[in-house]
Formats: structure tokens, C-alpha cells, sequence
């Protein structure tokens, strides 16, 4: 690595670090400030309201990462610009592109940073957290969820339910199995079915048995329709389906395949999926675009172009949502849906970069 790449990685590096910790700081002093009230009133322990922040971390970090990278590469090359090392390094014959490459690879570290902290980090700790301020701050009943997505709930009573897959839009569960309990802990009866619709009158399970083990030998009876006195609705179980920021980008894909295959449209959690990605990939757009502004500063100012970010980034935070909306609602395909804002922004970035070609 030339000492030019190495003096421009170190430049933009520290600002990039230091962006990373005034932002997560911010973040954190903000969003606390914010669940406060719900904190103090559901009564949670300090230590609690600590490890439900630390848990939220690696995810606070792929947020502001972008960001932090569009500043870094902004005032790192704008530093140089204003005093003078751009110039000295056009003198020496070194191309404007090419003093643009170091912080251009930044980005893309910093993009595959974020890739595998949102790959194997943060949605461990992302459902560790989610715990916590479910079970503590909602005061929702105890649940797990598998790593397939299979869903155990304590219901009310000495009764426990296990899901399959439930599609949390239309509340249609494949795969429900209810297991009454004694006081004891003795099974007394067991229900499974290949599918529950939630009606009016309750659950109506389609296409299954129950056991009683009231009787010995235990009965078994089969059964087209049952209707199960069950008061938890879809919303409740709805609840503890795993968002997909607590799924990696394989167990989300698997989760997809699994709604596919039972019938139910998986648009929404496609796009989810395809963002894993683009958002992951927003590092290296920033740092596109925050070069091609630091390399400007000579002509306006490096203030003028900081300002300009923040509408910047607002537009993109506003596409960004848009296009989600429109994916999962069908306009869009959920490629496009996801990837908009990136090709939108990366375009503008590589043109206004390529224009400084010299």
C-alpha cells in the first residue's frame, strides 16, 4: 500500500471512529430520553435498562454507520482540500480519482463491517433485547422462539401452544399444537392441527386429532374442524413472531421459503430480506458521495457541503421508506423496492465523482 493510500485511510479512519461514537452516543441519550416513561412506570431495574442498550448496540451501529462514513470521507478529504495536501497531491501527478480510492475502500470496509455484524451479531442481540422490553417494559407472557421460527407459548392457564409458522398479516397459523395441562404438570390432552383460522367464535382448527390421556389407554380422535376456547387472538401470537431484524439473511430466506410453500405471500419479508443487503451496502454509497463533496470543498467551503448531508440524508432515509411501502404492497418488485435508494443515490454519487476525473 502506497503512503498516500495509508495517509488518507488514517485520516478519514479516525473521523470515521470518532463519527461512530458521537453518533451511537446520541442515539442511545435520545432513545432513552424517549422509552424513559415506559421504563419508569413498568418499574424496570437499571441494570436491565443497561444490558436492553447494550444488546441494542451492534444494531444502532449498522444505522449510523452510513452516516458516519459520509462525514468521515467528507471532512477527511475536505481536511486535505483546505490545507492544500489535495492540491500538492494534483502537482505531483497523482489523478483526483485515484486520491478518492483509499476512502472509496473505506466505505466498502465499512459496508462489510456492517454486513456481518448484521449477519451474525446483531440479530442475537437484537432478540435479546427485544426480550427485555417485552417481557419487562410490555409485561407479554413468556415465549421462545426456535431458530426455525417454531413458536412456544404460555397460554393462559395451564395450557401451552406451539406454531409451526404464522403469517403475521392475516393471522393464518400451519401447524398448531395445544397442550393442556393438570395443576402437576400432567399432560391431560394434546391437540394438533394442519392449520387454525382465527374467526369470531375463536380458533377453528381444520385437519387434525386430539389425545386424551383423561382415559387409559389414551383416545385418540380425529377430527375436520374443532373449535378451540383459546382467548389469546392472532395479536397475541402475532407478538412473538421473530421480526426480521432477529433473523439472519439465511434463517430469514428459509423463513420466506416455508411461507411460500404454505400458501402465503411473503412480499413483505422479501423486501426485508433484499435490504439486509442494500442496507449493508449504504457504507460504500456514502463514502462515494462523501468524496465527491470533500474533493469540492476548495470551491465552497467544507461547512457548506456538511450542511448539505442532512437534507441529503433525510431524502435518502424518505426513499428509503417509500420504497419499502411500495414493495410490500406489491407496486414494486421487492428488488427494486429495496435497492432504490442505493442505485439512486450511488448513480448521482459516481457522477458527481466521475466529473472530478482530472
Amino acid at each position: 500500500m502506497r503512503l498516500l493510500d495509508r495517509y488518507v485511510i488514517r485520516e478519514c479512519s479516525k473521523l470515521l471512529l470518532l463519527g461512530l461514537a458521537a453518533f451511537i452516543g446520541v442515539y442511545v441519550i435520545v432513545d432513552l430520553f424517549e422509552k424513559f416513561p415506559r421504563f419508569l412506570q413498568a418499574q424496570v431495574p437499571s441494570p436491565s435498562i443497561a444490558r436492553y442498550y447494550f444488546f441494542s448496540l451492534p444494531t444502532i451501529l449498522i444505522q449510523v454507520m452510513p452516516m458516519a462514513v459520509l462525514l468521515a470521507t467528507l471532512l477527511g478529504l475536505g481536511g486535505m482540500a483546505r490545507r492544500n495536501e489535495i492540491l500538492a497531491m494534483k502537482m505531483g501527478q497523482v489523478a483526483t480519482l485515484r486520491i478518492a480510492w483509499p476512502a472509496i475502500g473505506l466505505g466498502l470496509a465499512a459496508s462489510l463491517v456492517a454486513w456481518t455484524v448484521g449477519e451474525y451479531v446483531a440479530p442475537r442481540t437484537s432478540e435479546r433485547a427485544l426480550n427485555i422490553w417485552r417481557t419487562q417494559v410490555q409485561r407479554l407472557p413468556a415465549h421462545q422462539v426456535t431458530r426455525d421460527s417454531d413458536i412456544w407459548y404460555r397460554a393462559q392457564g395451564d395450557r401451552f401452544v406451539h406454531i409451526s409458522l404464522i403469517d403475521a398479516q392475516t393471522g393464518v397459523i400451519r401447524g398448531m399444537s395445544i397442550f393442556d395441562l393438570s395443576p402437576e404438570f400432567d399432560l391431560k390432552r394434546r391437540v394438533d392441527a394442519r392449520e387454525a383460522i382465527w374467526t369470531p367464535n375463536g380458533w377453528t382448527l381444520r385437519q387434525g386429532y386430539q389425545l386424551d390421556f383423561s382415559q387409559q389407554p389414551p383416545r385418540v380422535q380425529a377430527f375436520s374442524t374443532l373449535q378451540v376456547p383459546l382467548p389469546e387472538g392472532p395479536r397475541e401470537f402475532a407478538r412473538v413472531v421473530r421480526s426480521p431484524e432477529e433473523m439472519s439473511y439465511a434463517e430469514l430466506k428459509r423463513y420466506i421459503q416455508r411461507l411460500v410453500q404454505s400458501g402465503v405471500t411473503a412480499n413483505r419479508y422479501k423486501v426485508d430480506l433484499y435490504a439486509k443487503v442494500a442496507t449493508a451496502m449504504v457504507g460504500l454509497i456514502m463514502a462515494v458521495i462523501g468524496v465527491s463533496f470533500g474533493l469540492r470543498t476548495g470551491r465552497g467551503g467544507v461547512m457548506v457541503w456538511v450542511g448539505a448531508c442532512i437534507p441529503m440524508a433525510f431524502l435518502y432515509w424518505t426513499l428509503l421508506s417509500l420504497g419499502f411501502q411500495l414493495g410490500r404492497g406489491g407496486a414494486l418488485p421487492a428488488l427494486v423496492a429495496a435497492w432504490l435508494p442505493n442505485c439512486v443515490f450511488g448513480a448521482g454519487g459516481l457522477i458527481s465523482l466521475w466529473r472530478l476525473r482530472g
